[in-house]
């Protein structure tokens, strides 16, 4: 069925529709969404209480119900704060959650949620959500009512802060599981999607032909002014309409999601589409976590949803300017408690202090990607994947490279994928990146080229422009080679 008109309905009747809908689905997206809102207006000191008390209540709940955590034998001292109570329990990794699915699952619910592969028999209640496995192997959460209910309110907080308020009709270059197969999404999320105002382009491909009908998608509408995308996705986009003159398609704003958004991506984003670009963060297991407001300084944390810690590799906190491992604790999700939970991402505070938007949530001020994707020199350091897009996106870009991916397969031993646009200059061009890699990785490392068809994307349909095989030890992905690989 085709529902596409959806999203031309005037806003105010979609948002109407979009609410009612998940109150008749059973769910309280509505209520959460209000709250989340009110949120937005507490000052500091309103604000660390109304933490303190979500905190301490999923700290206290998860002791009490969780088998993995009363485990551990903690409870809450006298005169001691959530915060406090929150740094003695432990880092909870995700091999940890695979290995004790069923024990952080509540007691209430450990008839039902016998594995991963649980369904609920309820219309909307609990939900298995998996990670998309492109840090490894998949990891399973389980995602209560209340939880499913508060990350949809995030993620309208989230269109909000990147100027599409809710109603607002905005493009949605994405993938997923039935885009790859050819299949088409169930008729509720196509309903919904389009009551929010979604219109989706398939960004599984960056082949040639997927390109170019991304371009004439978003062509066709020029009324939609909003983009939602993937960060990596739609930077492929904007090289490849820079590269082949195609005419340029203005936004006025753009939200990057599911990636780094790196100065260099930042910057063709907005020379090719004139957008405001505005940073977004989450995933899959743990929903919208921050997002950047009108001012860009910094990452709002969505206070009512998680709570943040950012730690060294000793476990002490990080203070402002120095990067570190972060770990989440979700405050709404009583039925799988997820509490310093390391999601494999880096990142620093901001310094503290209103934002001069007015806002007292804390902010990230930056975001380094996954700690998987730290590149390991020869001497044992761990080197950010930032200065490999550097040199091949920025100081080394003599435009003979459409696209690319490094993988660290063993210690000493790297292979650099590549597509090029042009064979001139080419074989002087790569000299140049080998180089440059081993300036930083180490004079003995060995650089294997391969050239060639498609980068392979992750099944999420993103794209790992840089892999860490050797700290996951896990296989190279499957790719199209033209000739054999080029020692280097």
């Amino acid at each position: 069925m085709n529902v596409d008109w959806l999203s031309k309905l005037p806003a105010p009747a979609r948002r109407g529709l979009y609410f009612g809908l998940q109150s008749l689905l059973g769910s309280r997206v509505y209520s959460a969404w209000r709250e989340f809102q009110g949120w937005e207006r507490l000052g500091p000191e309103q604000l660390r209480d109304a933490v303190e008390k979500r905190l301490g209540r999923v700290l206290n709940a998860a002791v009490a119900q969780s088998e993995h955590y009363r485990s551990l034998g903690l409870k809450q001292r006298a005169g001691e704060n959530a915060g406090e109570f929150l740094r003695r329990f432990p880092v909870l990794t995700r091999g940890e959650v695979r290995e004790r699915f069923t024990e952080l699952v509540i007691d209430p619910l450990r008839h039902e949620i016998l594995s991963a592969a649980s369904v609920s028999k309820r219309r909307y209640d609990w939900l298995v959500v998996k990670t998309g496995g492109t840090t490894g192997q998949p990891t399973s959460v389980v995602h209560d009512a209340s939880a499913r209910d508060w990350g949809r309110a995030t993620r309208l907080h989230a269109a909000k802060m990147c100027g599409m308020a809710l109603g607002t009709r905005y493009f949605r270059l994405w993938g997923s599981e039935p885009d790859l197969h050819g299949q088409q999404a169930s008729l509720q999320l196509r309903v919904l999607n389009g009551l929010l105002g979604a219109v989706g382009i398939n960004a599984f491909r960056a082949k040639e032909a997927e390109l170019r009908q991304q371009h004439a998608a978003m062509m066709a509408q020029p009324d939609i002014q909003h983009l939602m995308t993937y960060v990596d996705a739609a930077a492929g986009l904007a090289l490849f309409m820079k590269d082949q003159n195609l005419p340029r398609r203005p936004f006025k704003t753009i939200m990057a999601c599911a990636g780094s958004v790196t100065p260099e991506y930042r910057k063709i984003l907005e020379e090719v589409f004139e957008a405001e670009v505005f940073d977004k963060y989450g995933s899959r297991e743990c929903c919208d976590m921050a997002c950047e407001c009108q001012r860009h300084s910094g990452l709002h944390v969505y206070s009512p949803n998680v709570f943040l810690e950012i730690v060294d590799e000793q476990g002490a906190p990080c203070p402002p300017g120095e990067t570190g491992h972060l770990l989440v604790t979700l405050l709404n999700n009583s039925s799988f408690p997820m509490i310093r939970y390391k999601i494999g991402d880096l990142a620093e505070w901001a310094e503290p202090g209103r934002c001069p938007c007015g806002s007292a949530w804390p902010r990230l001020k930056s975001l380094q990607g996954r700690a998987d994707d730290m590149l390991t020199t020869e001497d044992g350091t761990l080197l950010s994947s930032v200065f490999v897009r550097h040199f091949v996106g920025v100081s080394l870009n003599r435009q003979i490279i459409r696209e690319w991916q490094l993988e660290q397969v063993e210690a000493k031993r790297f292979v650099f994928r590549y597509i090029p646009i042009k064979a001139e200059g080419l074989s002087a061009n790569l000299n140049e990146i080998t180089s440059s890699f081993r300036l930083a990785l180490g004079k003995n490392v060995t650089i294997e080229l391969q050239q060639v068809n498609e980068v392979p994307p992750a099944p999420t349909g993103k794209v790992r422009w840089i892999i860490n095989g050797e700290h996951r030890k896990r296989r190279a992905p499957d790719v199209s080679v033209e000739g054999e690989p080029i020692r280097q």
